[in-house]
């Protein structure tokens, strides 16, 4: 395959990757029949537990997929099915949301700020620049005074995809654009690479620097997964990415990994509690509707606004499009429009 032509090898990886996406749904499902098939015997043996496989059995069907294998398979098959052609079909449905936030002694301009949102576009693997495109669309219909892209850009080297991602070049010519990194900027080649074109596509990269966004210091920290690079000097500094905020202005800053916060709430609490409002992607809130709980379970933010330690608030997107397999839970494949209003 390494002589292959390049649309034959991507052709052949959407097509596993797809695979991919349909094992996650379906082994999911083989586990959980496995468990129960472990411990239902099991809790036969006991007289409390008993009680409770008989009132569930009392429902024929369920009494079906506790004891019949062919019943769990066929319930296995056909919801895997149903997930996987139903998140096939939304990936690319690009649903724009819209959401007030209000923030105390907020100094911006007219004591509003209205801002565009979007992460992990996952440029690259099986995201092209028809669904970038679908994005960017998205976001021009909406009149913003800044666009944010927190992180995750890409999935592939600038030689191999910069004309799947030209169409984020549009986005400047709408409002002022600002970009950090996410952890897949750093898999790909020379990070560096990727940062040159969007700044000569005139996209304001955030390395541990701010900007003054209409009476708001906007700061924008590397990676949590930074230092690993091998970059010299390259990391996540939040102190240098706050240090030119101007005193009592409002603080909003761009982290890809929502993980950041304890990472800042150890080392750096004193610039933690200065600011007002922290923009991340990462989680996909899973991606998957199987993936979900588990996620939910381990990570200490998923999904949606939250308050953090010193009155801030985090907001965690679940990306505009995709990693990996070509499928995202219906309505998940997300475009955020904040307005940011005084409290």
């Amino acid at each position: 395959m390494y002589y292959a032509p390049g649309f034959l090898q991507w052709l052949l990886f959407d097509l596993t990757s797809i695979c991919a996406g349909i094992w996650t749904n379906m082994i999911a499902f083989i586990c959980g029949f496995g468990l129960v098939n472990l411990f239902a015997g099991k809790m036969k043996l006991f007289p409390a537990t008993a009680r409770i496989l008989e009132f569930i059995g009392k429902v024929p069907y369920f009494h079906d997929l506790m004891w019949k294998r062919r019943s769990q398979i066929k319930f296995t098959l056909i919801i895997t099915l149903i997930l996987s052609v139903s998140m096939y079909l939304s990936r690319d449905w690009i649903v724009v949301k819209h959401k007030t936030i209000k923030i105390k002694n907020f100094t911006a301009d007219g004591n509003r700020l209205k801002l565009a949102v979007i992460s992990d576009l996952h440029a690259g693997a099986s995201v092209y620049s028809e669904q970038i495109h679908h994005v960017v669309e998205k976001v021009l219909e909406n009149p913003v005074d800044a666009i944010l892209i927190v992180g995750d850009m890409v999935d592939a080297p600038v030689e191999e995809i910069a004309e799947r991602v030209t169409p984020i070049l549009q986005l400047p010519v709408h409002a002022p654009t600002y970009f950090v990194t996410g952890n897949h900027e750093y898999y790909y080649g020379d990070v560096h690479e990727w940062l040159r074109f969007y700044e000569h596509g005139h996209i304001t990269v955030l390395e541990n620097e701010s900007a003054m966004v209409k009476g708001i210091c906007l700061a924008g920290v590397n990676d949590i997964s930074s230092p690993k690079s091998g970059i010299l000097n390259h990391d996540m500094d939040l102190p240098k990415a706050t240090q030119r905020c101007p005193k009592n202005t409002s603080q909003i800053l761009m982290a890809h990994n929502p993980a950041s916060i304890k990472e800042f709430l150890v080392d750096h609490p004193q610039e933690l509690s200065k600011v007002d409002l922290i923009l991340s992607g990462h989680t996909h809130a899973g991606q998957f509707y199987v993936v979900l709980p588990v996620v939910w379970f381990s990570l200490p933010y998923l999904w949606g606004l939250y308050e953090i330690p010193f009155g801030g608030q985090l907001m965690v997107t679940a990306g505009s499009l995709y990693q990996g397999p070509p499928m995202k839970m219906v309505g998940f494949s997300e475009v955020w429009i904040l307005d940011l209003v005084g409290a």
